[in-house]
């Protein structure tokens, strides 16, 4: 190999690298744009939200002009955005062809699965007040592999805190199936999680979201949570009024720790639950 030849592939390696430290950064800038600006002005933030998942060398000079240009004019980034390819989302697996057979969402158990960089941080930092914070990373052994939610729920006077990551879905039918089943292992003293539902909305943080609540027991287990459990909520208050979950047509899922503002029991530091599969069932 040349020298020259060299020095481009190492200011390719350090530029990748930067790049990779941008993704924190990203998402932020993704959560900042969707919670401060109208919908006219962050609707960009669809694309922008699968940036962190593609870091390649393709895209790196076009995240950074993208970056760059942000902190000069909204309209710039808009610009930028064109030069970007949009976020490729999560498509669901395919159905098995016996009815009977329950359909595998997620497993995190598979070492050859790429979807897991897709989860992005949805937590009460989307509020100026908010100090909480979470995050999905792969567990990895010689034998054994998992995806842990760690999370870090600091809590206002009042007790409203939250901590969760989200998943962008390719409008998954499953209104063939009962319910959602997660295989999982909770560790530290928070018992109480919520999995969330999405329907098309252009502007999440304006969106309702289909909450449902569970416990968990501290030993690994199998929790059920059939779609008739799952009701509306926006920012944490019950919507009564609002249609219920079509799950014919889920665009967003999330997984949540919360403080408990408006539930009975509180709920705060740190803790952990070890995700292996997320499933649909019959």
């Amino acid at each position: 190999m040349q020298i020259a030849e060299k020095r481009q592939l190492e200011n390719i390696n350090t530029l990748y690298t930067a790049t990779l430290k941008l993704k924190q950064k990203i998402q932020d800038l993704v959560i900042k744009l969707e919670t401060q600006r109208n919908f006219a002005e962050n609707s960009c933030c669809n694309h922008l939200s699968g940036i962190n998942q593609r870091m390649s060398n393709l895209y790196t000079f076009r995240l950074l002009i993208c970056v760059i240009l942000y902190t000069y004019s909204i309209n710039a980034l808009k610009i930028a955005m064109t030069f970007i390819n949009p976020y490729e989302r999560i498509s669901l697996p395919t159905v098995p062809s016996n009815d009977e057979v329950n359909l595998t969402l997620f497993n995190f158990t598979d070492p050859t699965a790429t979807f897991l960089d897709q989860w992005i941080e949805v937590s009460d930092t989307v509020r100026t007040a908010g100090r909480s914070k979470a995050v999905l990373v792969p567990h990895i052994a010689s034998n054994y592999q998992s995806a842990i939610f760690f999370y870090l729920l600091n809590p206002l006077p009042n007790g409203a805190c939250f901590a969760g990551v989200d998943a962008y879905l390719n409008s998954w039918d499953l209104s063939k199936y009962q319910g959602i089943s997660i295989d999982l292992h909770r560790q530290g003293n928070n018992s109480a999680f919520k999995l969330l539902f999405y329907n098309d909305c252009p502007q999440y943080t304006n969106c309702y979201s289909y909450e449902s609540f569970f416990e968990t027991s501290g030993a690994r287990e199998q929790v059920y949570l059939p779609f008739s459990t799952f009701q509306p909520y926006f920012r944490g208050k019950y919507q009564p009024d609002v249609p219920p979950l079509n799950a014919s047509d889920l665009r967003r899922v999330g997984i949540q720790v919360y403080g408990g503002v408006y539930e009975a029991k509180s709920q705060s530091g740190p803790g952990s639950l070890e995700l292996f599969t997320i499933s649909a069932y019959k």
